[in-house]
């Protein structure tokens, strides 16, 4: 009876989070003389920080258009849900790398592993996105000429626990440390650093006698980012009748430092469904299905398929990918000035698939490889390379 109680309690803790703990997104009065406006209205682009938590860990879960959270079983499910920490075989150590638009790069490590019998699983991970040294632009050098340069790096590190409560049920959490520093020059830039933490649970059991999963996870519970730093300092050169851009004038100008806002995170609630509708010892087919509702974007709805085969006595397996994600309150976008949802990133496709080898009667290897269409904005590729072996 106490198992059951704490059972309930957890399901109905990571339920009721959203509407809790949610920001809302604010609201933008419309204005149909401005299309731009009005698409404010639609998504929450901009109205939060740290967007590259949302990009994933793995290739296999890009491919799944992130409806991944019911069938993440390995190191990534530190990223999708944590509770699925208890379905791995065995040790994994795991790294992605996505290189993204404009010159941006994302990178995702993570190593997890089970213990007591798949009772618990542990893991840490290791994220970043940013980009390299930029000219700085400036209203008196509008061609960068001036030798100065800037550069993103933002960096999440986590800790991820689960639990296996039962056979069929198990709940997790993570706890992450968040930072963006906006490097400038010679100067320590500005940075900004907060804690937040992700819950996730998962049922699993059969229906028709084939596997039937259903999970809920809340993500990015915590603070928001401000910043603060050397960029961030400024002399009063008020009344001093000197130039601030010129050199060694007005030393002794007091300086003013200041802080900014600090803007929440992209906060998540996921709820997700699979199916296999095949399931035997060589081959399997699923079919997945995932909501997510945030603080910066209206509800999204993804769709997908995974075929999975493995050789029963051989070494080797292969699976092959595809999703769609939408955000049907976006449609409306389609009247505005001739903008379609589907070239708003809004809308997108994706396929994948994966290979891995066992090397030994210990050892394996996987290659996962994924493809999504971001509308207008172009595609992005990204590549998962992971190790297992067993304890």
């Amino acid at each position: 009876m106490r198992l059951l109680k704490r059972t309930v309690t957890a399901v109905v803790l990571v339920v009721a989070a959203p509407g809790l703990l949610w920001a809302q997104v604010p609201e933008t009065p419309t204005n149909p003389d401005n299309p731009v406006q009005v698409a404010g209205e639609n998504t929450g682009y901009g109205t939060v920080s740290g967007e590259f938590l949302q990009f994933g860990g793995s290739a296999r879960g890009m491919a799944l258009g992130g409806a991944y959270s019911t069938i993440a079983d390995d190191a990534s499910a530190m990223h999708y849900n944590p509770a699925n920490l208890t379905f791995l075989d065995g040790p994994q150590a795991s790294l992605t790398v996505m290189p993204y638009f404009a010159d941006t790069d994302y990178y995702w490590a993570g190593l997890a592993f089970p213990f007591s019998d798949n009772d618990f699983g542990m893991g840490v991970f290791l994220g970043r996105f940013g980009f390299g040294d930029q000219p700085i632009y400036t209203e008196t050098d509008q061609e960068g000429l001036s030798g100065e340069t800037y550069s993103v790096n933002e960096v999440v590190a986590g800790l991820s626990f689960a639990h296996a409560f039962i056979d069929r049920f198990s709940a997790g959490g993570t706890i992450k440390y968040v930072s963006d520093d906006l490097a400038s020059g010679s100067l320590s830039g500005a940075k900004a650093t907060t804690v937040t933490f992700d819950f996730g649970v998962n049922f699993h059991s059969e229906l028709w006698d084939r596997p039937i999963g259903l999970a809920f996870v809340v993500q990015n519970l915590g603070g928001g980012l401000g910043h603060s730093g050397e960029s961030l300092r400024f002399r009063d050169f008020n009344g001093s009748g000197s130039d601030p851009s010129i050199p060694d004038q007005n030393v002794d100008a007091p300086y003013a430092e200041y802080d900014t806002d600090a803007f929440p995170l992209p906060r998540l609630f996921r709820a997700g469904l699979n199916y296999d509708i095949i399931s035997g010892e060589a081959v399997r087919f699923s079919l997945l299905g995932e909501f997510v509702e945030s603080n910066n974007q209206k509800p999204q709805f993804g769709f997908g398929g995974e075929f999975g085969w493995e050789s029963v006595d051989g070494p080797l397996g292969a699976s092959l990918r595809g999703s769609y994600t939408t955000q049907p309150d976006n449609n409306d976008l389609d009247d505005l000035g001739g903008i379609a949802a589907s070239d708003t990133g809004m809308d997108g496709m994706a396929f994948g698939g994966g290979l891995f080898y066992k090397i030994s009667e210990r050892y394996l290897v996987q290659f996962d490889y994924a493809w999504r269409h971001f509308g207008a904005l172009g595609s992005v590729d990204a590549v998962t390379v992971t190790l297992g072996w067993n304890q």
